[in-house]
């Protein structure tokens, strides 16, 4: 199984980041010892993950530490899978589309103000999109609500 990892630079680090993550709602995360990492399982809800990068992105700048993200690349599960096409502006809108779609007002609000809280410079292509939407659907959603 496959894991979502938050690789740190010392062991100290390492247990006051699972400590502080266990005081918070990221109670899910176990430390490995040998490879200074927590993980976490890569079914972990996108939104979740969100959540729990945000919540590490501030931990870390308490402490001068920055966030590097990395990239891993594993076979397709099945052997007759399509080939991976690079995904273009009209993919990246679409799967913001989905993941919006799903989302609550008060998830909308939180996931905006973590992409918000982040520098334009940080975000990736489709962070910047979904950014974007979250924007344009809560100006619209603030000018349908009546003024009294």
């Amino acid at each position: 199984m496959a894991l979502r990892e938050i690789h740190l630079p010392s062991e100290e680090l390492a247990e006051e980041l699972q400590k502080y993550l266990q005081e918070t709602k990221f109670s899910s995360g176990t430390y490995d010892k040998e490879s200074m990492t927590i993980q976490f399982p890569d079914n972990m809800n996108a939104l979740v993950w969100s959540g729990l990068k945000g919540t590490v992105e501030k931990w870390a700048k308490g402490r001068k530490l920055g966030i590097v993200e990395s990239l891993r690349l594993e076979p397709l599960e099945t052997e007759n899978a399509p080939a991976i096409a690079v995904a273009g502006p009209k993919s990246v809108n679409e799967d913001v589309k989905k993941r919006l779609e799903g989302l609550t007002p008060e998830m909308a609000k939180e996931r905006l103000s973590v992409l918000q809280s982040k520098p334009f410079s940080e975000l990736t292509d489709a962070e910047y999109e979904e950014r974007l939407a979250l924007t344009q659907d809560l100006d619209k959603a603030l000018k349908r609500k009546p003024s009294k």
